[in-house]
């Protein structure tokens, strides 16, 4: 709350100085000056403290104003970005084939961390959608972005994905609650895995190489947070539940996905999907 705080301040001190500079005006003009005497500078400062005083709650409006428009902007700045995001996915298609849930004409991708509890919370309301709408795939992008722990646990998945069990390690890396190298390999081995090929695949290069494409296209998303689900033309942050998320897939359903369609329209997108 301090930071919050400290941050509506620095954002509200703009402002007031504003309507100081507006009182000032008259001031300044007679002393015929493109600068501020010592004296009026203090005045200036009184008139920001006094009305920040005064007035508390404006450092929340400006709060709320700023939060509000840095994500308009952010939207944008998304959306503009899509298209890229699905040529993106085109071009990783058989990476991610075994990281990918179902078959159907909308797809829905989450980009999650194992550490990450709303992840964990959000966990069943995918499995539900699954069970419910057979005609939706789930693609689950690798996103370890809270510590070494997630990025480990991450490699281990990517290496039961080889073994054919990535979303049995999916379920069961999620119950077992703090995920880390060590606990990635105790589910490992609990799921039956080959224990020698996890070791070797988790280390190796192609996975290394992966979790890093996956990473890159998060972040030319602007994905600062887990989890964020994808669906159609639409960015959804936070832990949706299951009905969010059967309406986002009905929504897509329904009216398409134009992002989609202009990547595959895109140069070089057919060449892609022959590849």
């Amino acid at each position: 709350m301090k930071t919050i705080m400290k941050r509506a301040v620095a954002l509200a001190v703009p402002a007031a100085m504003a309507l100081s500079l507006s009182i000032a005006a008259p001031i300044a003009a007679r002393a015929q000056t493109d600068t501020f005497t010592d004296g009026q500078t203090r005045s200036i400062e009184k008139i920001v403290k006094d009305y920040l005083v005064s007035h508390p709650e404006i450092l929340l409006e400006v709060q709320d104003a700023f939060e509000k428009k840095a994500e308009a902007k952010r939207g944008e700045a998304t959306r503009s970005r899509m298209p890229e995001f699905y040529k993106s996915l085109s071009g990783l298609k058989s990476e991610l084939a075994p990281l990918t849930i179902g078959q159907g004409d909308v797809t829905l991708v989450e980009f999650f961390d194992y550490n990450c509890g709303y992840c964990r919370h959000a966990l069943p309301e995918v499995v539900k959608l699954l069970d419910a709408d057979k005609k939706v795939k789930v693609v689950f992008m690798e996103y370890p972005i809270l510590s070494q722990g997630s990025a480990d646990a991450s490699k281990v998945a990517l290496a039961a994905a080889k073994q054919g069990k990535y979303f049995e390690f999916h379920k069961a890396m999620f119950a077992a609650g703090r995920a880390n190298k060590e606990s990635a390999l105790k589910v490992a081995e609990q799921i039956g895995l080959d224990m020698e090929k996890v070791k070797a695949d988790s280390a190796s290069p192609e996975t290394e190489a992966l979790v890093a494409k996956i990473g890159e296209i998060g972040k030319r998303m602007f994905v600062d947070g887990t989890p964020t689900f994808v669906v159609g033309d639409k960015v959804t942050p936070g832990a949706a539940d299951y009905d969010a998320l059967k309406k986002v897939v009905e929504d897509t359903r329904k009216d398409g996905c134009k992002a989609c369609a202009e990547a595959a329209s895109a140069p070089g997108a057919k060449d892609e999907k022959k590849s």
